[in-house]
């Protein structure tokens, strides 16, 4: 299936604006249900903060999927895109939203990740796909599953400032695009857009000063997505080593503050899953940033990374 720019462009700015103006709404509904996000402990905000903004990036995604129904493509791709994709999605959206509203333990988080990642990593080597290290089935697919957890939870740690998670998040998923619409694979392609274009929607009323969070339903969704989206990058005629390192750059402030987060919260005996002021985020404000430079700080970064990683899957 080909989509051309133009589609491609329509999808963006349907789901950006789509993003902007139902934002509000789940606000509002977070407002009237209490499901608030409050002062205190590690919290720096003045106020209670509404929670359901990652409701507001999933619908637009969801609703869009749906036009696959009614699309030419093959029965079975199709299928992949629904059980491998957005059931998933929804699924870990679900649990952070259960999380977001009954506050669940890290433990039956963990687990509901895992459940989904490894039903991911099963449905991805069905159907061909998957991260691919060693000639082992049961290593590769183990791999995915723990690649699949590690980014939806590294997004959800980087979730600590206003509008850092969709920032970089953006910045990824237009970099996943770029280079899967390069290689050919316009499915993939129209996925980052559209995360890209809800991210970009909502990131209005999410920048600082916020008024509207995430939540974990959100940062959850996100991870997955991103992870989903970076195991099927392809990229045509590059060794599998190549293949795994670009997805890797593109996602890179996620992963190396969850790494040093987890090392250091496991050298200080405490649980990697404890909250904490110990993210490079806050690391950075220590310094004397403000919270306004550190986000652009990151985002800098993040983007010279992906610009990076652009250039190589270009030029390998």
């Amino acid at each position: 299936m080909v989509l051309s720019t133009w589609q491609l462009f329509v999808t963006f700015l349907t789901t950006t604006v789509s993003a902007f103006l139902i934002t509000p709404l789940f606000r509002a509904l977070a407002r009237a249900k209490g499901v608030l996000d409050y002062p205190g402990g590690r919290k720096h905000q003045r106020k209670p903060v509404p929670y359901l903004g990652g409701l507001a990036i999933a619908l637009p995604i969801s609703v869009a999927s749906l036009t696959l129904l009614i699309s030419d493509i093959d029965s079975g791709v199709k299928s992949e895109i629904y059980f491998g994709l957005i059931l998933p999605s929804v699924i870990i959206a679900g649990v952070g939203l259960l999380d977001d509203i009954y506050e669940l333990s890290p433990k039956v988080r963990f687990i509901s990740q895992s459940i989904v990642g490894l039903i991911t990593s099963l449905l991805l080597f069905i159907n061909g796909t998957g991260v691919e290290i060693l000639n082992n089935p049961l290593f590769n697919g183990l791999l995915t599953s723990l690649w699949v957890v590690g980014i939806i939870n590294a997004v959800n740690f980087i979730d600590n400032m206003d509008g850092l998670a969709t920032g970089v998040a953006i910045i990824a998923s237009i970099a996943f695009f770029v280079i899967s619409f390069n290689n050919g694979q316009y499915l993939v392609a129209a996925l980052s857009v559209a995360l890209a274009g809800s991210c970009t929607g909502f990131i209005f009323w999410n920048k600082k000063p916020a008024s509207i969070y995430l939540g974990d339903a959100g940062a959850l969704y996100i991870g997955f997505l991103l992870a989903a989206i970076s195991i099927r990058i392809d990229i045509n005629q590059l060794p599998q080593i190549d293949r795994i390192f670009i997805p890797i750059l593109i996602l890179i402030i996620p992963f190396i503050d969850t790494t040093q987060v987890v090392i250091s919260r496991i050298y200080r005996g405490k649980s990697p899953f404890q909250g904490g002021r110990d993210h490079i985020s806050h690391l950075l404000l220590d310094k004397g940033l403000s919270e306004k430079k550190v986000v652009i700080t990151i985002w800098s970064f993040a983007i010279i990374f992906a610009a990076v990683a652009i250039y190589l899957s270009k030029s390998i």
